[in-house]
């Protein structure tokens, strides 16, 4: 027997809404910590320098230094490979942003991560 004024759709519909949307944000929170986590390897693996310049980046593991030569929304099975990050400046991530093709270094491993990545 339902209880006169309880609208049972509603309240499924509405739960079922923020269950999905509390499981994109555990997803979205479990994929910071993930790249955090390959971020800090990569910082413990290479010296702290940029890898155009060789300007050093300091001793703090700063997000803006590692830079993705193939783009991880494009290439997500190149997003966790270590050879498709390259140490950069601020200034040097925010020119390669804007360019692409501004700087050899980065345009050499490009290429080499699109063979290593061809789709066919």
């Amino acid at each position: 027997m339902i209880k006169k004024g309880l609208s049972v759709g509603k309240s499924t519909k509405m739960s079922s809404f923020f269950h999905k949307k509390l499981d994109k944000s555990k997803d979205r929170i479990q994929k910071i910590s993930e790249m955090r986590e390959f971020f800090l390897d990569i910082w413990k693996k290479r010296a702290h320098y940029s890898e155009i310049t060789g300007q050093y980046l300091g001793k703090e593991p700063l997000s803006v230094f590692f830079h993705h030569i193939l783009p991880k929304e494009k290439y997500p099975e190149a997003c966790l490979d270590e050879e498709n990050i390259i140490l950069l400046t601020l200034e040097e991530h925010s020119n390669v942003e804007s360019d692409m093709y501004r700087y050899e270094e980065v345009n050499k491993r490009r290429n080499y991560l699109l063979t290593k990545y061809e789709r066919t």
